[in-house]
Formats: C-alpha cells, structure tokens, sequence
C-alpha cells in the first residue's frame, strides 16, 4: 500500500488530496451514488448541502478543506461533503443492515486496531494518508478517497476507530468521520472531548485511546451518548451497544445483531488469555482469528442485504512508535504495511 502525503494549510491539503488521488475520490463516489445510493442525485445534493454547512459550523476550516478536496478532484463540494457524511446518509436513504468492524485497545502496550469490514469495491480504494498541517501537526490514517478523517493516529500518541451500529442518524449530525477527524487533530484526548462537546447524531461507536494508557469509548446515538465502563478489562467494541444507551432503537432486532455479539464474545474469550504485555501480535492474531465459521472476525467476502461484505482492511496502531500497520483486504491473506510518524 502506498502513503499519500499532503501538507500545509487546510485548503493546500484539501486540493492535493483531491488532485492526487483524482481517479480514486471519483470511483468512491461512483460507488456511493450509484451502488448504494441508487443515483438518487437529488436526494444526495441536499443532504450534500446541508452536511457542508453542518461541518462548516463545526469546524470551518474542514469546510474549506472540502471545498479544496472537489476542486482538485473535478467534483462539485456537496459531492464530497456527502461523501464525508456518507454514514449519516446511507441511516437515512438506505435500509442496509451490515455487521461491521471489531476494535479493541490493549492498555499495557497502548495498542489499538480493529478490522474494517465492509464492500468488497472498497477494497482496491483503500489508502493509507499522512497529513501535516502548518503548524507541524501530524495525522497517520486508513481512509476512502474523499473522506478526510477515519482510522488513524495523530503525532500527540492518539488514535481512534469507528464502529457503526444500526439504528439512525439524524440530518443534522456532525459526521461521524469529521468527528474522527477532529479527534485526530486534537492535542489530548480530553481536548478531543471538548472539541466534540456534547457530540451525537448517528448510531455509532468510537473508540480512542492515547500512548499514555487513556482510553475513552464514545457510543452515540441520535439524541444522545455515554462513555462504556469497561471495569478494569481491555476495551472491545463491535456493532451494538455496551451501555444502555438504546434510546427507542432496539438494535437487537437488526440482522447484524448477532454478527456482532459472536463477534464480541470471541474477541473477548481471546483477549482474556492474554496478560498486560500483549501487543501488535496479539492484536494481529485476534484481526485474523476465523473460529466462528458463521461470524469470524476476519471475514471473507460474502453476500449480505445485496452485497459482498467483508474484512476490506484491517488496522493496527503502536501508538508510542507513532506506527500504523495496514493491510488493503483481508488480514489472514495479505500482508500488514507499516508506517509511522
């Protein structure tokens, strides 16, 4: 996998990301619009619109990176502020019902990972994305082409993952992936907190860790959040919530519910032979274990609510070492790339 590298200010940013990675910001979205979407174009400009402004409020300078991102990439910037909002979008045009992702933070060696799994056509798409800003602030991600904040790390030792879970989001949500970005851009994880205020919208958990052994878990829903007490165990989190955070969305009526807790329960039984010295290995074994035939961690592509859904990549983050470890497809069939800060 190769690195793309983009500096300077938020407009500089946005317009190399759009120019360089042109061919590939243009087939995300193809497949967003068209795949799973259904060309509802008309739908998509106004929620494009309206996220923009959403994002602009927020965090104005994102807005500007977007703005940059289109004009690089040829696109118009409600196409990617709605690639951005892309989660929120696909809660409220869609009724797909996928089980994705498995994260987890190992405290003793500040480790976090988790696999993401979703559509096969992502696959060739992944990228991996260092950016540094002006004033010397890094970023080290695994992201889609046109979306400007997902898995990563920054250079202050914090990291983040995304899990979805099913359930809604409202119109009107900061994204959850300008969230991940703003963590990524935040000095401390208590600075990510305040930065996100009293963040919610979209049925989602995020998962952010620091190399000092700090972790919070964010689940959040449309008209709430709560942070999950783990009491003393390692943090793990798949598709459904922790806490009683349900609101009136009984998510275990959803077809990945029991996806997610196989998943969990697995996950769980793994990490729990393990002692406080566990780390990339550790991590790497678990991201590829397959002993569930019917809900692996690590899955191969296989139909679900119309598509082939499986393991697209899977992350790995030394936060001390400031190194991502990435693969682009299945963990137990291809390789781990390491990058770092």
């Amino acid at each position: 996998m190769d690195l793309i590298t983009l500096k300077g200010t938020p407009a500089e940013i946005g317009h190399q990301h759009g120019e360089l990675l042109q061919g590939q910001v243009r087939r995300v979205w193809d497949f967003y619009s068209k795949t799973l979407f259904n060309g509802q174009l008309a739908q998509l400009e106004e929620y494009g619109y309206r996220f923009l402004e959403v994002i602009r409020t927020f965090r104005s300078d994102y807005a500007t990176e977007i703005i940059a991102l289109a004009e690089g990439a040829g696109l118009a910037s409600w196409q990617i502020a709605a690639l951005n909002a892309r989660t929120e979008i696909l809660h409220n045009l869609t009724d797909i019902d996928v089980g994705e992702c498995t994260a987890m933070y190992f405290p003793g060696t500040r480790t976090l990972g988790q696999n993401w799994d979703w559509m096969q056509e992502l696959e060739p798409l992944v990228v991996a994305m260092q950016i540094e800003r002006a004033d010397g602030h890094q970023i080290l991600q695994m992201t889609e082409p046109g979306i400007i904040g997902k898995i990563g790390l920054n250079s202050n030792g914090i990291g983040a993952c995304l899990n979805m879970i099913r359930g809604g989001a409202r119109a009107d949500a900061v994204p959850v992936h300008i969230m991940l970005r703003a963590i990524l851009d935040a000095d401390s994880i208590d600075g990510a907190l305040n930065i996100l205020g009293d963040a919610h919208g979209t049925c989602s958990n995020i998962l952010m860790a620091d190399d000092d052994g700090s972790v919070v878990d964010l689940e959040l829903a449309e008209r709430s959040s709560t942070t999950v007490d783990y009491a003393g165990e390692p943090p793990l989190h798949t598709n459904h919530y922790l806490s009683y955070l349900q609101e009136d969305a009984d998510v275990s009526k959803h077809e990945s519910f029991p996806n997610s807790t196989a998943r969990f329960t697995r996950a769980r039984v793994l990490i729990q032979q393990l002692d406080s010295g566990a780390g990339i290995e550790e991590l790497q074994s678990i991201l590829k274990d397959t002993e569930d035939s019917t809900y692996p961690i690590c899955r191969d592509y296989r139909p679900s609510s119309g598509h082939l859904v499986g393991t697209v990549a899977s992350v790995l983050m030394d936060l001390p070492r400031r190194a991502l470890h990435v693969t682009r497809g299945n963990p137990g069939q291809n390789p781990y790339t390491r990058f770092s800060l």
